[in-house]
């Protein structure tokens, strides 16, 4: 252990006593931290300076008119683009396009075509034609300026796509907006139209047997208009005869009027020679006793009365048959009481004759009338002499008047009928010729009763599955919600469908910018360069220190080559977070952790070359170029090729990084642990094959290092 400090002590003051080696170490210190620094710089926000990135744009859109509005999405993009400064868009002619991607002037190109404003249209037709932006791009240039320019491609794409999506969507809202408001002020029909559809579902039965009613009674009715059809010849007939029977009537009426007047007087006298009579008949039977009349007197002058009262009795029973007749003639009864006076009369005549008969009876059997017999049959013939006188006394004040005005009536009644029977005969034509068209319209009545009857039950179907589905969507739907979905905020709806998903961001352990995300991968780097550039300039060997051992020399020398490294690692770092303003999280641990790697490092390089000479120093490049590839420094090692990620767990650049990152973004400790742990493995794994093959493998590249020389190309 002496020595090995011996040998560094004298390593130290070799180069503190010799300014041409003190400056060579300090070059070899510093010029790491300029590699890291330079790459770190140069990757500082290269995505947020893309506006020098130049991208042609050609317009040749010619527009379209869509209902009447002209519209041109090529303008507007253009437009747009103006204010877009994330690429350098430059607005040139088709050829100065082309041109000017082959020649490396821009980057990329981006053609509307002239029918692009017609092609977006077209979902307005039945023919949709999807419209397209043609992207050239010159990938010669460069491999990440295409990707870029690609990219902003697609976001014209995207922003025209919800541009139109917005404009498609508001037209569709401003619609179901409008059915809306219309819904809710149609809501008290609809509830209107419901309850008919229910009420019209609970009367089908009804209705069935209104139809069905309906058709039979259409049957009868034709049957009816048949018979009444039939029957109009017989009554043409009748009428006709009416009219004759009631121009006799006018005849028979004026006859019965001249008549009347010379009738009157005699039924006068007649009923006068009537009362006269039972004048005669008291008298007859006051004188029977006084007198000494024979019997056969007494007979003869009763028979002769007997045959004035029956005749009396046929003329009343005549004049009553003739008041009947005027009677029913007229229709009523208003000579009925006239009738019952005369009824009366014949009774009393009546009477009369019973009286004489009595008489005769008494007499023919030699009797004597009694006082009272005498005073009974004398007081019926007063009574009747007193009526018949009363008759008489009344018949020209009230009978013959009444005769005369039923009489009157009766002809009066005959005049209106024969009106009536004259217009009755002139309308059986028209009422024919309605008889003949209600028959046609029974006939269609018939006929649509009959198509009625055959689609009822396809309309009570569909009535009975209107009403199922009505009560089904009240069930599963409610019209209010159905309206207020309807009614919408246009502006709101369209902008939501123009980006329907938002992406919401969370950040674990924050990294700034892409410069910051960089410095773990170009600082490891950095280290391992620092180590290549190291013992490129400084010898592993001890050339006149023939008497040390092989392990003496290997871990005195590491000394030296340690202690530079943990100055390199300490000027990387500290520059990295105090002169780049590099974003670290943990900025002790980013050095601490900095420091470590960087003598690990050293250590694997130093080891290397001590053990395997120059060929120490192709391995350590070998290492360097497969762990920048196979690291995941910059892309994901997934992204990588199969053979790239096989070898990427047994590469110390890959823990390296990773522990780097977890003092800048923030540390997660089974991470670090992790991390820590195979990077001592590597420590571990360098010190056996440093310790264990310095001396076996001495021997041997000497002599292969002698042998090079002597090709005179190697030192």
């Amino acid at each position: 252990m002496k020595r090995i400090l011996q040998i560094y002590r004298t390593d130290i003051h070799h180069i503190v006593t010799n300014w041409a080696a003190l400056l060579m170490i300090f070059a070899l210190i510093i010029l790491p931290s300029f590699y890291a620094w330079f790459n770190i710089k140069a990757s500082w926000d290269p995505y947020g300076n893309t506006k020098g990135i130049k991208v042609a744009v050609v317009n040749h859109d010619k527009g379209y008119k869509v209902n009447g509005k002209a519209i041109n999405v090529g303008n507007e993009l253009v437009q747009m683009l103006k204010q877009n400064h994330k690429l350098g868009w430059t607005f040139v002619s088709e050829k100065d396009a082309i041109h000017g991607v082959k020649t490396g002037k821009y980057y990329a190109s981006i053609s509307v075509p002239p029918d692009f404003s017609k092609d977006l249209a077209s979902i307005t037709t039945q023919h949709q034609t999807k419209p397209s932006i043609e992207y050239i791009v010159n990938e010669k240039i460069n491999a990440v300026a295409p990707k870029m320019t690609s990219s902003g491609a697609s976001s014209i794409v995207e922003n025209i796509s919800s541009e139109f999506v917005k404009t498609v969507s508001k037209a569709i809202f401003s619609i179901f907006n409008k059915l809306g408001i219309e819904l809710q002020q149609d809501l008290p029909d609809i509830e209107n139209f419901k309850m008919w559809v229910f009420k019209l579902e609970h009367d089908i039965p009804v209705i069935n047997r209104l139809v069905n009613t309906a058709d039979k009674d259409i049957k009868e009715a034709d049957s009816i208009v048949k018979k009444t059809q039939g029957a109009m010849p017989t009554v043409s007939r009748i009428v006709s005869h009416g009219q004759t029977v009631s121009n006799e009537l006018t005849t028979f009426f004026t006859d019965i009027n001249n008549k009347l007047n010379n009738v009157e007087p005699i039924v006068r006298d007649q009923l006068m020679m009537l009362a006269i009579t039972a004048s005669d008949v008291s008298q007859f039977v006051n004188g029977v006793q006084t007198n000494n009349w024979s019997i056969t007197d007494i007979e003869e002058s009763a028979n002769r009365h007997n045959i004035q009262l029956q005749q009396g009795i046929s003329i009343i029973k005549q004049l009553q048959t003739l008041l009947a007749n005027i009677d029913q003639m007229n229709g009523n009864n208003t000579l009925n009481v006239l009738n019952n006076q005369f009824s009366n009369i014949k009774t009393q005549l009546q009477k009369d004759i019973d009286v004489n008969n009595q008489l005769l009876n008494v007499l023919q059997n030699n009797e004597q009338l009694s006082d009272s017999q005498r005073r009974n049959l004398s007081e019926q013939a007063n009574e009747v002499a007193s009526n018949l006188h009363h008759i008489v006394n009344q018949y020209d004040t009230t009978f013959a008047p009444a005769i005369r005005k039923a009489i009157t009536q009766a002809e009066r009644d005959n005049a209106d009928a024969n009106r009536l029977l004259t217009a009755t005969h002139l309308t059986i034509p028209r009422v024919e010729s309605i008889l003949n068209d209600t028959e046609n319209g029974l006939m269609f009545g018939k006929r649509e009763i009959k198509n009625i009857k055959a689609h009822l039950p396809t309309v009570e179907q569909k009535v009975v599955q209107l009403a199922k589905k009505i009560r089904t969507f009240e069930k599963e739907e409610n019209i209010n919600q159905l309206i207020a979905l309807l009614k919408n905020n246009v502006e709101e709806k369209s902008d939501f469908l123009k980006q329907p998903v938002v992406l919401k961001e969370k950040t674990f352990f924050y990294v700034p910018n892409y410069g910051s995300g960089m410095t773990p991968f170009y600082t490891v780097l950095s280290f391992w360069v620092g180590a290549m550039l190291l013992v490129s300039l400084v010898s592993v060997e001890l050339h006149d220190e023939v008497h040390l051992k092989s392990v003496q020399i290997y871990l005195g020398r590491l000394l030296l080559f340690l202690t530079i490294a943990i100055l390199q690692s300490a000027i990387v770092t500290i520059g990295d977070i105090f002169l780049l303003n590099v974003y670290v999280k943990e900025k002790l641990w980013f050095i601490l952790f900095g420091a470590g790697i960087s003598l690990l490092f050293m250590f694997i390089v130093y080891t290397l070359v001590s053990v395997f000479g120059n060929i120490g120093k192709a391995f350590g490049i070998i290492l360097l170029v497969l762990q920048i590839s196979a690291s995941s420094g910059t892309f994901p090692i997934e992204v990588t090729p199969a053979f790239f990620q096989r070898i990427h767990p047994f590469l110390p650049f890959s823990y390296a990084i990773s522990l780097m990152r977890e003092a800048l973004g923030g540390m997660l400790k089974e991470t670090v642990q992790t991390d820590l742990f195979r990077l001592l493995v590597f420590a571990l794994t360098t010190a056996a094959i440093g310790i264990g093959l310095k001396k076996p493998l001495k021997a041997f590249i000497e002599k292969f290092v002698k042998k090079a020389k002597m090709s005179k190309l190697f030192e």
